[in-house]
């Protein structure tokens, strides 16, 4: 070989290390840590028996996988909302909550247009984050239909326009009758 051809040679095997130092950078910097991993795989462990048998979930740990995966938002008849319905996702093991308490929650508020107007998960890919708050401080819907209920349960409530914002709606997002799915996760 030639000189410029052994030149040629060298500059092209830099090139390509250099290139595959950049693909494994790039690839360091993007695989998500163990304990992310082990995280993710565990919250679908517990969201899958949670829903095979409830009562194996206990009131001290949370399963905010399980509010993500029932926290859907649909359209639903405006017309159909006439009084408060409450349906129980998941039954809660904890203690009985009353319009008089502080609770910390987890929740997804959606129109009947199936718009979600306000949710603690604020990213597809982020954790909820539950929020304090006295049950005598929010719309009459919350405090009615989660009063009796357990820390641990998770509630899909339907509430009539009446009992929601009603005409001080500080939003068309919110006026009209609402959907909230709401895990009780502790009481205050």
């Amino acid at each position: 070989m030639n000189t410029k051809n052994k030149k040629n040679l060298l500059i092209v095997l830099l090139v390509a290390i250099v290139a595959i130092l950049a693909c494994i950078l790039v690839y360091v910097a993007n695989k998500p840590k163990e304990s992310t991993q082990s995280t993710t795989q565990s919250n679908t462990q517990q969201a899958s028996s949670a829903e095979q048998n409830a009562d194996t979930q206990t009131p001290n740990k949370p399963d905010y996988q399980l509010f993500t995966n029932l926290a859907k938002a649909e359209k639903f008849d405006p017309a159909s909302v006439k009084e408060l319905k409450v349906e129980e996702l998941k039954a809660g093991t904890g203690d009985t909550v009353s319009e008089a308490d502080t609770i910390s929650a987890n929740y997804a508020g959606w129109n009947a247009s199936g718009t979600i107007f306000q949710s603690t998960k604020t990213a597809t890919d982020s954790q909820a984050k539950p929020i304090d708050f006295p049950l005598s401080g929010v719309i009459p819907g919350w405090t009615k239909g989660l009063s009796g209920k357990k820390v641990g349960g998770i509630y899909k409530l339907m509430i009539p326009a009446n009992m929601a914002y009603g005409d001080k709606a500080p939003s068309k997002d919110v006026s009209g009758p609402l959907a909230f799915v709401v895990e009780i996760v502790a009481k205050k």
